[in-house]
């Protein structure tokens, strides 16, 4: 299993990662291990924000982030949105949010003991891309018939 990194403000600005005697809360614990989990399939980018920074980054006023219960996955080549979602659920976790966000995949998570229904899960992908078909190439033939793109490139050269 990849080893999760955080950030130098991850863990310790958000009040349920805060020491209190008893450990990270039960929602800290399931939020970094999914962030484990999804750590084999790129950088975890973002857990917790502040409501400051959420505002640089351009988030939603009510980010899950904001409760450090979202992360964000900037997915290595070949790895798609799809992956890691069915990684995360057959680990267990529950989702309340999956979204593909083109660069990145994010995903945000159900608080201990509370039950999310597969219909309640908001999920998003990219628009597809422009089906503008690409305009087919001319084919040419020589004066037998032949057509030039079955010819070897040595006699290609030569007529």
């Amino acid at each position: 299993m990849a080893r999760l990194r955080v950030g130098p403000r991850g863990r310790r600005n958000h009040p349920s990662h805060r020491p209190t005697g008893g450990g990270p809360s039960a929602a800290a614990r399931q939020v970094y291990g999914a962030a484990a989990v999804a750590a084999n399939y790129g950088s975890i980018t973002s857990i917790y924000r502040s409501v400051a920074h959420n505002r640089a980054v351009g988030g939603v006023s009510n980010s899950y982030h904001l409760q450090g219960r979202a992360i964000d996955v900037a997915r290595r080549p070949g790895v798609t949105h799809a992956m890691i979602a069915t990684a995360l659920t057959r680990a267990g976790y529950r989702m309340v949010e999956s979204l593909d966000e083109g660069d990145h995949s994010h995903f945000a998570f159900a608080g201990p003991g509370t039950t999310v229904a597969p219909e309640q899960v908001a999920v998003a992908y990219p628009p597809p891309p422009d089906p503008t078909a690409p305009k087919p190439q001319a084919v040419r033939a020589d004066d037998h018939g032949t057509l030039r793109i079955d010819l070897p490139p040595a006699q290609l050269a030569s007529r």
